[in-house]
């Protein structure tokens, strides 16, 4: 399960991204390119609870690549 520690920026921008997001769930878990129906902002973070992997967005190849 995944779960939102923390949104700054809870409106959408221009493009509807959510911005300063923070994600954390289990290594298992799918980490989503939206979220709630937006896309997922360039430079979200995820952090793997059971790994302690943490991982970046980048939103121009829609992809989480570990820090």
């Amino acid at each position: 399960m995944i779960s939102i520690y923390k949104n700054n920026d809870i409106k959408a921008t221009e493009g509807g991204e959510t911005r300063g997001l923070e994600l954390r769930g289990l290594s298992t878990d799918d980490k989503p390119t939206t979220l709630g129906g937006r896309p997922v902002g360039n430079g979200a973070v995820f952090i793997e609870i059971d790994t302690g992997k943490v991982f970046m967005f980048d939103k121009e190849n829609l992809q989480w690549k570990e820090i």
